[in-house]
C-alpha cells in the first residue's frame, strides 16, 4: 500500500514538472500603415488581432499584387522583391517582422508600435523569399493594391487566414498618391479594452399616490358637554311649569 501511494506521488511531481505556464500572450497583432511621401506620420491606419495558442506561427505572403518593389525585413536583414516572388514566408517565432512598399520612411516607431510593444525586436530568421513549401503551421496574407483613382490615390487590402483558409482578418488603409505603406507582423498582449456596455436608459421612479388622511373626529370639552347638559335639563323644567299653570 506504502509503494502505491509512493508511486502516486512521482507521478504527481512529474506531471506538474512537465506542465509549461500558459501565457497570456499567445495572440499576433498585423497591422497596416500608410501615409505620404516625406512623412514619417501615418494618414491611415488599421490592425487585429487574433488568438495563437501554440505561439507565434509563420506567416506566409502567398498573393502581392503591387508594381513596385516591396520590401520583406526580419533577421536584420531585408529582401526586395516583385509580386511574382511569392510566396514568401517570415517566421515571427522571437521578433517581428514587415513588408513595405513606396518611399518608407526612416522612423516606422508609429508604424509598428504594436510589434515593437516592450522591447520586442526584428525576428532573427531570415525571410524564405520564393519557398518551395508552405510550413504546416502558417496563416496566409494576401496584401492587394488597388489601381490610383483620379486623385492617385491606391487602396491596399491586406487579408489573414489560418492555415485551412479560415479567415482571421482583414483591413484596408488608403495609400496616398506617392505614399507608402508598412505590413507589420509580430506577437504580442491584446491590450484593445472591449467596448463600453451602453449606457443604460434610467428607469423613472413612480410618484407615490398620496392617499388624504382623515382629520381627527372633533370631541366636545367637559365644560361644553356640561353647558349642554344644563341647557337640556333648564329647557324641560320650564316646560313642566307651563304645562301646570295651563291647567
Amino acid at each position: 500500500m506504502r509503494r502505491a501511494t509512493a508511486w502516486v506521488v512521482v507521478v504527481g511531481v512529474a506531471v506538474l514538472g512537465t506542465a509549461g505556464p500558459v501565457s497570456a500572450a499567445d495572440g499576433f497583432w498585423v497591422s497596416i500603415t500608410s501615409g505620404g511621401a516625406g512623412s514619417s506620420s501615418p494618414s491611415g491606419y488599421q490592425d487585429w488581432w487574433f488568438e495563437t495558442p501554440h505561439g507565434p506561427p509563420p506567416v506566409a505572403v502567398t498573393r502581392l499584387s503591387s508594381d513596385g518593389t516591396v520590401e520583406v525585413s526580419s533577421g536584420g536583414a531585408s529582401s526586395f522583391l516583385s509580386g511574382a516572388a511569392v510566396p514568401v514566408v517570415v517566421h515571427t517565432t522571437d521578433g517581428y517582422a514587415y513588408l513595405a512598399g513606396g518611399p518608407k520612411p526612416g522612423d516606422l516607431s508609429s508604424a509598428l508600435r504594436r510589434q515593437t510593444a516592450g522591447g520586442q525586436g526584428l525576428a532573427t530568421a531570415a525571410p524564405e523569399v520564393a519557398a518551395a513549401t508552405l510550413p504546416d503551421n502558417a496563416v496566409q496574407l494576401t496584401a492587394d493594391l488597388s489601381e490610383p483613382g483620379a486623385d492617385g490615390a491606391r487602396a491596399l487590402k491586406v487579408a489573414v487566414t489560418d492555415p485551412l483558409l479560415k479567415p482571421l482578418g482583414d483591413a484596408t488603409v488608403t495609400v496616398p498618391d506617392g505614399g507608402w505603406w508598412v505590413i507589420g507582423l509580430g506577437a504580442g498582449l491584446n491590450d484593445v479594452a472591449p467596448p463600453p456596455d451602453p449606457t443604460p436608459v434610467p428607469v423613472p421612479t413612480p410618484t407615490p399616490v398620496l392617499t388624504p388622511t382623515p382629520g381627527p373626529v372633533a370631541t366636545p370639552e367637559p365644560a361644553t358637554g356640561l353647558l349642554l347638559g344644563f341647557g337640556g335639563l333648564a329647557a324641560a323644567g320650564w316646560r313642566l311649569v307651563r304645562r301646570r299653570r295651563l291647567k
